[in-house]
């Protein structure tokens, strides 16, 4: 009987042991997902530098600037 009660502590002991390493490794588990979503919302915000040149040139003659972006300026302007 005293084997019984020994095996039986035991059954109980590992229980409560497996459910507390489940909890840890769902919560480990989730806290990767939200660190992950976390960087992906950081990397996705948008940028609102602007960057501004000096453009001059050579004997008065016209400065045709591209900012790749399909936007074409001819001395400043449009």
């Amino acid at each position: 009987m005293n084997e019984n009660s020994l095996a039986m502590e035991l059954l109980h002991e590992m229980k409560r042991e497996s459910r507390r390493r489940f909890i840890i490794i769902i919560v480990l588990i989730s806290l990767l997902v939200l660190t992950n979503v976390s960087w992906l919302i950081a990397w996705n915000l948008p940028n609102y530098e602007t960057e501004s040149y000096d453009l001059q040139g050579d004997n008065q003659s016209n400065v045709i600037f591209s900012s790749g972006q399909g936007e074409v300026k001819v001395n400043g302007k449009n």
